[in-house]
């Protein structure tokens, strides 16, 4: 009855997915030694292994247009999971949170006028990346000076669009990590998505950097560059995600300066991607010692293939942190919403919840900064940020923190560390204060019944 009910859901989801969606499949199978008879009696052709153990593999399959899967075998017992690779997008290329561009740059431009470089654990930073509100508002500074902690020893995988690998506020702790989209191993740029001439024109020149005055769109996106000396070069010429990557993990660098950050490149620069690229990420995280996994996108359906990708890194004992998604709404998105997956919804600077983020349970665990956070970006340069995947790095580099504080922590044990917050109707246990959260003891212990997080918490 549970296999008829599934070929029926798969039947009406094919039916209202887009042409190229209804023929490519993630495939899980128990029995990969035997995956290849598996697809020919079932008229599918592997394109791409996504994982595989021994003993349980991930695949990307197509289907002829003529093949009717519903005549699948779901009772074979090598077949563990199939379902439609759906796609995947930035939340900030879905969401509501271009209005918030205008209404957020006031106090970014006063900021400019007065900054000044700033050695920041081995490399000098403007000013206004360290000393902007949204870290006098988690008390970073105030954090880091009675607890000297720092994420040394420990790795954070982001999995976004890559990384500026020269940046130099970042390549001092860029680990070698895997681009999905090209298959190729080791730090994967985000420049590479670039047309070679543009490349060069953006990085010419990052002196200006201290001292222009400017903030602009970049198309459609959410992104602010703050360096005028590339504005007529940016304008209007860059893919809208390009710069994503190195945005979020400049941020988990900003919280967690001394961890180790690994890019694992699962989005091209136009924000798009897929499941089976998403998972494949999470796999590799899981296997290639990821302590903390920061992830900002939403995916709006389950995924059984997402879901199991998620467990197995959690069991390996890795922490995920999402991005809630900038849809304004209480629906649940993944992997936001899966269980012990800390969600993190975005906050003004003045403590209430962004109008674009989403909010309630089980989406949001809980919220931090996420309207004009200066971070690090492609070409030596810093640009400003508005979404919930700006907010997620954030508490991906304070659960980095309590880790470091103690290596003994479950899952748990850093929610209820966290869970010292300040309260945001709607947003979970409220906007994180690192002050609070990691000048008091990080417990061992489990989840109570008051402090369950997630759906299928109990799984």
């Amino acid at each position: 009855m549970r296999l008829r009910y599934l070929l029926t859901w798969l039947g009406a989801l094919l039916l209202s997915m887009p042409l190229f969606a209804q023929t490519r499949y993630v495939l899980t199978t128990t029995s990969p030694s035997t995956v290849l008879d598996t697809c020919q009696r079932n008229g599918l052709t592997i394109e791409a292994t996504g994982w595989n153990n021994g003993t349980s593999g991930v695949y990307l399959v197509s289907s002829p247009a003529s093949v009717d899967v519903s005549t699948i075998e779901y009772g074979d017992a090598s077949i563990a999971n199939f379902e439609v690779n759906q796609p995947v997008a930035m939340p900030e290329l879905s969401g509501a949170t271009t209005a918030q561009l205008s209404q957020s740059t006031t106090p970014i431009l006063e900021s400019l006028a007065g900054r000044f470089p700033i050695l920041y654990f081995g490399s000098s930073v403007p000013s206004n990346y360290l000393l902007q509100p949204a870290t006098r508002i988690v008390r970073l500074h105030e954090m880091r000076f009675a607890t000297r902690l720092t994420g040394l020893g420990l790795t954070v995988a982001v999995i976004d669009t890559g990384v500026d690998p020269n940046h130099p506020a970042l390549a001092g702790v860029l680990v070698p990590g895997f681009d999905f989209t090209r298959n190729l191993s080791g730090i994967p740029s985000e420049l590479a998505d670039l047309d070679p001439n543009f490349q060069a024109a953006l990085t010419q020149s990052t002196t200006p950097i201290l001292e222009s005055q400017t903030v602009v769109r970049l198309n459609n996106s959410t992104l602010a560059i703050l360096d005028q000396s590339t504005t007529p070069i940016l304008e209007g010429m860059v893919p809208q995600a390009f710069g994503h990557g190195t945005m979020t993990a400049g941020l988990v660098h900003l919280v967690a300066p001394k961890a180790r950050i690994m890019p694992l490149k699962a989005f091209s620069a136009n924000g798009t991607s897929d499941v089976f690229g998403i998972i494949q990420a999470i796999y590799y995280a899981a296997d290639h010692g990821a302590n903390v996994l920061s992830m900002s996108f939403e995916v709006a359906q389950p995924s059984q293939s997402l879901m199991n990708a998620i467990k197995y890194a959690q069991n390996k004992g890795v922490i995920l942190v999402a991005s809630a998604g900038n849809d304004g709404s209480i629906a649940s998105v993944f992997p936001a919403s899966a269980g012990r997956v800390f969600g993190v919804g975005s906050t003004t600077n003045d403590d209430s919840a962004s109008t674009f983020s989403n909010f309630g349970t089980p989406n949001v665990l809980f919220a931090a900064p996420g309207e004009g956070v200066i971070t690090t970006y492609p070409g030596g340069n810093y640009a400003a940020g508005w979404g919930t995947s700006f907010s997620a790095p954030m508490v991906a580099g304070a659960v980095t923190l309590a880790l470091q504080r103690n290596s003994q922590a479950s899952v748990c044990g850093v929610a209820n560390a966290l869970g010292r917050a300040v309260p945001v109707p709607m947003m979970g246990k409220g906007r994180v204060d690192f002050y609070q959260a990691l000048t008091q003891k990080v417990p061992n212990g489990g989840c109570d019944t008051a402090f369950s997080f997630g759906v299928n918490d109990n799984d």
